[in-house]
């Protein structure tokens, strides 16, 4: 063999030697995430508190059969694990789309009668109206793919349709059953001194714990009535006492105190009021003879809550009067 055929065979050799022992080279740029549909809406669950990214809303849509207190709104171009993305999947919108996700947290406490069939709940976009997969329960989260800027809406079909705008947190059909509806003509009112409540405790939580301060404010306005609009006809012989602007936090947005819990009603006679359910402010039930009574303020967790008060804060006392 002569010299120019084995330099040529050692030359081949050398590639295909060198071929086998090449690595792959890995592809360059970040991993694309899997793009939803255009018109995309779920139900995830999410029980945690405001996620990072999301604002604080604090708002309630209501119907006759139907209660839901929203409280946070993201607009997102992706989901992720700060969003409830690992249940949804981590995904991106739809070309020249963005997410709305709305948020029912785990704490919301309003009530409402429950209906007698399963209500329809659908999302409406454009002219795209889908059926919820699931129920919008307490701890879950509405995603909806809105094009960039546009609306989503919510629609509830109770005795009628009610809507709710989740980009804008209400407009649409109020319910006329709100719980800040006005009394009818005739009703009275109670009066009190010092409607403000703050105290200083020490909870322990599954995970956290802490110093903790509450405040509670009764607000400015009372309703004293036979007849409440969102409520009804008070019980034989019984009147309703509202005071719609009663409300109560805490210094740690994650932890929730229980309006209706944290606060009772004694009467002149020593009875206690009967405390009821409302979405907003203290509802109770008082004979119609009703002639004042003392509110006792003892702050409490919602009875679902893991957290126990270590150190409770101090009560308070407030005496009513009819005016």
């Amino acid at each position: 063999m002569s010299r120019s055929c084995v330099l040529a065979a050692s030359v081949v050799v050398g590639v295909l030697v060198a071929g086998c022992g090449a690595k792959p080279v890995p592809p360059s740029g970040p991993v694309d995430l899997p793009e939803k549909p255009a018109d995309y809406v779920d139900v995830f669950t999410w029980s945690q508190g405001v996620p990072a990214g999301a604002r604080s809303l604090s708002t309630v849509f209501k119907g006759p059969h139907f209660s839901y207190a929203f409280g946070a709104l993201a607009v997102r171009s992706d989901l992720d694990e700060s969003s409830g993305g690992l249940e949804a999947g981590p995904s991106r919108a739809a070309a020249g789309h963005e997410f709305l996700v709305l948020y029912r947290l785990q704490g919301d406490d309003t009530y409402a009668t429950p209906p007698q069939a399963p209500l329809n709940v659908d999302v409406v976009v454009g002219a795209t109206r889908k059926r919820l997969p699931k129920p919008l329960e307490r701890g879950t989260g509405l995603i909806v793919s809105v094009p960039v800027g546009a609306d989503a809406t919510l629609e509830v079909t109770d005795d009628k349709p009610y809507q709710f705008s989740v980009r804008n947190g209400g407009g649409g059909t109020p319910a006329p059953t709100s719980d800040n509806a006005p009394a009818k003509p005739g009703a009275t009112q109670v009066r009190w001194q010092d409607g403000n409540y703050r105290g200083n405790g020490n909870y322990q939580g599954q995970r956290t714990s802490g110093p903790l301060a509450v405040t509670l404010e009764l607000g400015t306005r009372s309703e004293l009535a036979n007849t409440l609009p969102g409520i009804g006809v008070a019980p034989a012989k019984q009147l309703w006492l509202r005071l719609p602007d009663a409300r109560i936090s805490t210094d740690d947005a994650d932890l929730k105190l229980d309006l209706s819990r944290s606060v009772s009603l004694v009467l002149a006679n020593g009875r206690q009021a009967s405390t009821r359910q409302s979405s907003s402010g203290l509802l109770f039930t008082v004979p119609d003879s009703f002639t004042g009574g003392v509110l006792t303020v003892e702050p409490q967790f919602p009875a679902t809550s893991t957290a126990k008060w270590a150190q409770k804060p101090e009560p308070k006392q407030i005496q009513l009067l009819p005016s």
